[in-house]
């Protein structure tokens, strides 16, 4: 009996043994995997980091190429209000030129991508996470939604308007109509507006990127991504 009550006792033992090592690996086997979850997390969000500082350096190029386009229209629309003398050089080309350059269209790769991966639950700085929402999806919706309708309307005057007015070949108006240079006019002016609001849009755009870039950097910092990707820029 006494030999009995020893062998089950080691029988639980052992059992009580096995139950606890393998509750163990599992509870090591899931903070693993807990780690590694947070890890890729953190490693896309270096990536979104990399786009971020891209569209940095892009924005940089789009506000060269806008001014240079604001240039061309206000050389068009000081040579209208006095159409009746010779088009100079700078006017002949800007009409030639015609063109309003690059304009923004924002990497959405790798936040795409953490959304659907359900990787942002994984940030634990929660004021990060609901600031990158505000940028991506509203600030950035609202940029691409009016960028859309100024891509368009320049679009409909480089491809409609200008040819109905402008002689390419010969380099003057196609016509002396005061009423139709003076429409012609007031659809540059609108442009020159548009041109004028998107200057300011991406002034603050800017300043909007600058602040996501640093705050993800600080957040990166401790882990070394944001030393890492110091030199992305496309």
């Amino acid at each position: 009996m006494k030999a009995a009550k020893i062998q089950f006792r080691r029988v639980v033992g052992e059992a009580l043994l096995i139950f606890a090592s393998v509750f163990i690996a599992i509870w090591l086997e899931s903070a693993w995997q807990d780690h590694e979850d947070i890890t890729e997390a953190r490693v896309a969000l270096g990536q979104l980091l990399g786009e971020l500082r891209a569209d940095q350096a892009f924005q940089k190029r789009v506000k060269e190429s806008q001014m240079a386009f604001r240039e061309r229209n206000e050389i068009i629309l000081s040579w209208l209000a006095d159409p009746e003398s010779p088009p100079s050089d700078s006017v002949q080309d800007a009409f030639e030129n015609y063109s309003h350059g690059i304009t923004i269209w924002p990497r959405r790769a790798a936040w795409t991508t953490m959304v659907a991966a359900g990787q942002l639950g994984l940030i634990n700085d929660k004021s990060l996470v609901a600031s990158l929402g505000n940028f991506y999806e509203h600030k950035q919706r609202r940029l691409e939604y009016n960028q859309r309708i100024y891509d368009e309307s320049v679009e409909l005057l480089t491809r409609g308007s200008i040819p109905g007015i402008w002689d390419f070949r010969r380099r003057r108006l196609m016509t002396s109509d005061y009423e139709r240079i003076e429409v012609f006019r007031g659809k540059i002016r609108n442009i020159n507006d548009w041109n004028r609001w998107y200057l300011n849009y991406i002034a603050e755009y800017a300043t909007d990127l600058s602040n996501q870039i640093h705050d993800v950097e600080q957040y990166l910092q401790p882990y070394g991504y944001a030393v890492a990707l110091d030199n992305t820029t496309s």
